[in-house]
């Protein structure tokens, strides 16, 4: 899908074989898997019937060294780079679904006006996770 849009891929395989590919596939796009977090066991934590099945988990992506850097430099960029490297992903009618929202330069330049570099760079790197999911599909 086109950038802005939520991007979504589909594959035929598990959630578990999709994180795994992901986990191993990351590396290569300069990015490593921060955390999957299973939105069920969540949801059960907190008191929710969660029924039988339901299978939800956020995955966070970080380019770990780029992103300490980035926020190193200007905290106030934290707010912005940490929101657009999280997919969902899912069953439905027997496949897995990722989806990924990824932020636009404008978008970007809306939140962070006066940051014309770093509205490009972020940009970028949402189009790269998207080649990534693409590559673990």
């Amino acid at each position: 899908m086109k950038e802005g849009i939520l991007f979504r891929a589909v594959s035929d395989k598990t959630v578990e074989e999709f994180v795994e590919d992901l986990k191993k596939k990351a590396p290569a796009f300069n990015f490593g898997v921060r955390h999957v977090l299973n939105m069920g066991e969540e949801y059960r934590k907190q008191g929710v019937d969660v029924s039988e099945g339901f299978q939800l988990f956020q995955v966070i992506i970080c380019s770990f060294e780029r992103s300490y850097q980035t926020i190193q430099e200007d905290p106030e960029k934290a707010a912005v780079v940490l929101a657009p490297k999280q997919m969902a992903v899912y069953r439905r009618n027997g496949k897995t679904v990722i989806d990924y929202l990824p932020l636009t330069r404008d978008f970007i330049a809306q939140a962070l006006p006066t940051k014309k570099k770093f509205q490009e760079r972020l940009a970028s790197t949402c189009q790269k996770i998207i080649k990534l999911i693409e590559s673990a599909c």
